[in-house]
């Protein structure tokens, strides 16, 4: 009901100014900073392999030679695992490697933390300009809560405090899917080149736009892929860098955090390994789902899908936990879907505190590994129940659609709202 609590605090303009606040007092003090962060690693541990990567291609050398890295990489500690990033993140390694090391902390930290404050705006965008407009959500308070939300958290903040590329290649993925579905076929071609970076977080929203021939799009993605390898082709050649690149892949599997059982590694697979139950790996069937739901997409709300799919990469995929990032856009999702549903609202809540609750902290008293799995499980039962709400809503607005010309289906004075904002 309209009076509820959850929505009387939504629409407080100093509880919403303070949250946002509070969100970017954490950001700073944790994410930036590090206070209550582990210092293990120290900070922009991952940057470390992008910089020695940028540094290999400055000099003319090939950065998927473990020797090369190992050689450049001594002075920061770094050890042989190798470097695993295809040919089209050479831009930001050079970026990086322009500087010394110690800017090129800062320089990395500026790019996620833009990342971020791109990624939740996209997200906003999804709620308040979705591509059916009637599917809009009222009043202002997605603009304060969902980037609150998105550059908060405890994974935002781990990703920031190890200098991952997460958010830079989720951010990309979201607008590219938003200016695909609003005509800007172009922007949206070089935003997916970019989070192409990520290719175990993009690849299937590739696979849907190929399936829905987008072939201006792909053109503009392949052709921005092509220059972003530039240096490395000129390197190593224009056919076998590529070559170098899936060579690391395989080395790639063997680091103690990618193989099966590692608490690192997030995924159904590894779920049902930490169970005792050995199953192949499962992003075949990633692509069947996505062919079945590109099937099925006129069934489905356009801005629910990017979200899905990502759940689905990373479920069905190879991930690790600071990649659950990436489900920003399922923020955006649930917002649109719930928001006017205080008893679901409520239980979307739990479901993302659950999912974002530090593992470290687990750790400390649950010693049983597949307890900590419990992620996956729930992600998936997050995705089954946005899957139903995408399907139940898109059969409203079709209903709706079908009956609004008829005058005696539907009284002239009776408003979409009545079917699409159940």
């Amino acid at each position: 009901m309209r009076t509820s609590l959850i929505y009387r605090l939504s629409e407080n303009f100093f509880f919403r100014a303070g949250f946002l606040l509070c969100a970017c007092v954490v950001l700073v003090v944790k994410g930036l900073i590090g206070v209550g962060v582990s210092q293990s690693m120290g900070s922009n541990f991952d940057t470390k392999y992008l910089y020695v990567a940028g540094l290999s291609w400055l000099e003319g050398l090939n950065a998927y030679d473990p020797e090369v890295a190992l050689r450049l990489g001594a002075d920061l500690g770094l050890g042989n695992f190798g470097f695993f990033y295809p040919p089209q993140i050479a831009p930001l390694c050079l970026l990086l490697a322009a500087f010394p090391w110690a800017k090129a902390k800062v320089v990395m930290t500026l790019l996620n933390v833009f990342s971020a404050g791109v990624l939740a705006f996209f997200c906003v965008r999804l709620v308040k300009r979705p591509k059916v407009k009637m599917l809009k959500v009222p009043g202002s308070s997605p603009w304060w809560f969902i980037p609150a939300i998105i550059i908060s958290n405890p994974i935002t903040i781990n990703v920031l405090w190890l200098g991952q590329t997460t958010l830079i290649a989720v951010a990309a993925l979201v607008s590219g899917w938003y200016y695909a579905y609003r005509d800007r076929w172009v922007l949206s071609g070089i935003l997916i080149a970019i989070s192409s970076i990520k290719p175990q977080l993009s690849l299937l929203v590739i696979l849907w736009l190929l399936l829905e021939r987008r072939w201006q799009l792909l053109a503009v993605a392949a052709a921005t892929t092509l220059i972003f390898s530039l240096v490395p082709m000129a390197i190593s050649g224009p056919i076998d860098v590529f070559f170098h690149w899936f060579a690391s892949l395989g080395e790639h599997k063997k680091v103690f955090s990618n193989v099966l059982g590692s608490g690192a590694v997030f995924s159904i697979q590894n779920l049902l390994y930490a169970a005792g139950i050995k199953v192949p790996q499962l992003f075949p069937l990633a692509i069947v789902l996505t062919g079945l739901l590109w099937w099925y997409r006129s069934r489905l709300i356009i801005d629910d899908v990017v979200g899905i799919l990502v759940a689905i990469s990373l479920l069905f995929g190879l991930a690790h936990h600071y990649d659950l990032v990436a489900l920003a856009p399922l923020v955006a999702a649930f917002w649109r879907h719930v928001h006017n549903r205080p008893g679901a609202a409520l239980v979307a809540i739990a479901l993302m505190l659950a999912m974002l609750f530090p593992r470290a902290y687990l750790m400390t008293f649950v010693h049983n590994e597949l307890l900590l799995q419990y992620r996956v499980p729930l992600l998936l039962g997050a995705t089954i129940w946005l899957l139903l709400m995408s399907f139940k809503r898109r059969a409203e607005f079709q209903l709706w659609s079908r009956t609004a010309a008829d005058p005696m289906v539907v009284p002239p004075d009776q408003k979409p709202s009545a079917f699409i904002g159940k």
